[in-house]
């Protein structure tokens, strides 16, 4: 239990709120020295704190004072989304939203819902394309798809369409926020399915 003042919290939710407010106030430090210097400092240590629980904090820290989307925040932006989610998810379990029987059965789930399977596969077929349409572009020095076109388009589904075109077509390789950030995203969307399917919410949506 964690006190403050006349109110007391469980661990967990104390820690939670914490993390936050340490990570909305760092970012925040940052972004002021950031419009004064040039160039965003402590990246890493925000990204551990996203990680640490507190990437509420840190994105809503960033919609306030760090609006912009820019290659060097990229990264943090990445993280602190899949984080977000992947916390949500830990702290939905830790309060006790999932069901006592457990399915990992994907295919089921896509045989049962087939727009899903539709529209996974058309998204992740479109963001391949961009990754080729871009890859392209990049040879023949014409004007580039946005950075976070593609990051978008994996989040919406597409990351097994945006993995693979990193491979095929060698393309964004060596940036951080695509090499490390597309399969985060990856991971970040099949926990977000596996906890759906054993959420009390969904409870049924694999019989």
């Amino acid at each position: 239990m964690i006190t403050v003042g006349n109110y007391t919290l469980p661990f967990f939710e104390g820690y939670l709120i914490l993390a936050n407010l340490l990570a909305f106030t760092v970012h925040g430090i940052c972004a002021g020295i950031k419009k004064k210097k040039g160039a965003m400092p402590a990246v890493p240590f925000l990204i551990f704190l996203s990680l640490a629980g507190g990437a509420a904090g840190s994105l809503t820290a960033a919609l306030i004072w760090d609006r912009k989307a820019e290659k060097e925040n990229m990264m943090l932006r990445v993280t602190s989304v899949c984080f977000l989610f992947l916390t949500a998810i830990v702290f939905l379990i830790y309060r006790g939203f999932v069901t006592d029987v457990h399915h990992f059965s994907f295919w089921e789930l896509f045989i049962q819902h087939k727009f899903l399977l539709y529209y996974l596969g058309g998204i992740s077929l479109l963001t391949f394309i961009f990754f080729g349409v871009d890859k392209l572009k990049a040879k023949k020095e014409k004007e580039r798809i946005k950075i976070t076109t593609l990051l978008l388009l994996s989040a919406a589904g597409g990351s097994p369409g945006g993995l693979l075109g990193m491979l095929v077509f060698r393309h964004k390789i060596r940036k951080s926020y695509f090499s490390a950030g597309i399969p985060m995203i990856l991971v970040t969307q099949i926990a977000v399915i596996i906890y759906l399917m054993n959420s009390t919410w969904f409870s049924g949506i694999v019989h």
